[in-house]
């Protein structure tokens, strides 16, 4: 005699088995294009003639380590999504550094009012590595001191003979990082700019303030207090601050018509989506 009954199996119809394997599907793609791989339409021509606008790119995002979603309530389409669970910036094992030269698909630091993986996605080439000092004289980019060498292999770009379009010109402005009048950069004369590195410390100063002040405020989340010739942390005077991210400073390789680095500043590491490694 049987004690136990065995419970009955749900009946596995063909409307069931479908179901299945379209969820499985679903999730296998989301996953994929959450840490894997994307595919991203070029928006402006910023970057010609590497890539063109309307052409597209595909994105590794395990070479730097796939981000970990920091808003996980949101649609896998455009830039709907609910803040009830938010979480901080995270990232996983990666194969590789980001390196000199290496094109970036990044989140646009400007948008403040938005979740950091929900602004607008930027492609640009990757000059200025944390710690490095950017110079541009007479229209030619200096890393630490030394003339900058376009790239030759891999997807190439081509430093001469940029023209401005109708279109390209929409996405230019004449207001150049750190946006004060009393520095005075342009794209011919431009730095030396200190790119920011985990652990680096500079002096905090009014000259230093122009700079680094809005990323130490909001990249960093420090609120910042200059008040006479003190300079003020979270409300502790100090007389030097110690960054706690990685940055990069990019351009696009049409110079002429890119809004990049020298506009708008650095890109923080947790802006950052993956490596372009292919486009058509």
């Amino acid at each position: 005699m049987k004690l136990f009954k065995r419970r009955s199996e749900t009946k596995r119809t063909p409307l069931n088995r479908f179901t299945r394997i379209v969820f499985l599907s679903f999730l296998g793609w989301l996953i994929l294009r959450s840490c894997v791989v994307q595919i991203y339409k070029v928006p402006t021509g910023s970057m010609n003639n590497t890539f063109k606008e309307g052409d597209y790119i595909v994105v590794n995002k395990l070479v730097y380590g796939a981000r970990i979603p920091m808003t996980p309530l949101s649609l896998p389409f455009g830039h709907t999504y609910l803040d009830w669970i938010t979480f901080s910036y995270h990232r996983l094992p990666g194969f590789s550094s980001i390196q000199r030269e290496d094109i970036l698909v990044f989140n646009y630091p400007v948008e403040k009012d938005l979740p950091v993986d929900h602004r607008k996605e930027y492609v640009k080439r990757c000059i200025g590595l944390a710690g490095d000092t950017i110079s541009i004289r007479k229209g030619i980019v200096f890393v630490n001191g030394k003339k900058h060498r376009e790239a030759k292999a891999g997807l190439p770009i081509y430093a001469k003979n940029y023209k401005r379009t109708a279109t390209d010109s929409l996405f230019y402005s004449p207001a150049y990082f750190p946006h004060s009048g009393s520095v005075k950069w342009n794209s011919d004369r431009f730095g030396p700019l200190f790119v920011p590195k985990k652990g680096a410390k500079i002096r905090l100063n009014h000259d230093q303030l122009l700079i680094y002040k809005e990323v130490i405020e909001s990249c960093e989340n420090k609120k910042v207090l200059e008040q006479n010739d003190a300079v003020f942390i979270n409300g502790k005077r100090q007389k030097f601050y110690t960054f706690e991210m990685d940055y990069y400073f990019v351009l696009g390789d049409n110079r002429a018509n890119s809004l990049d680095s020298r506009f708008w500043g650095f890109v923080p590491e947790d802006h950052i989506i993956g490596k372009v490694v292919y486009s058509f």
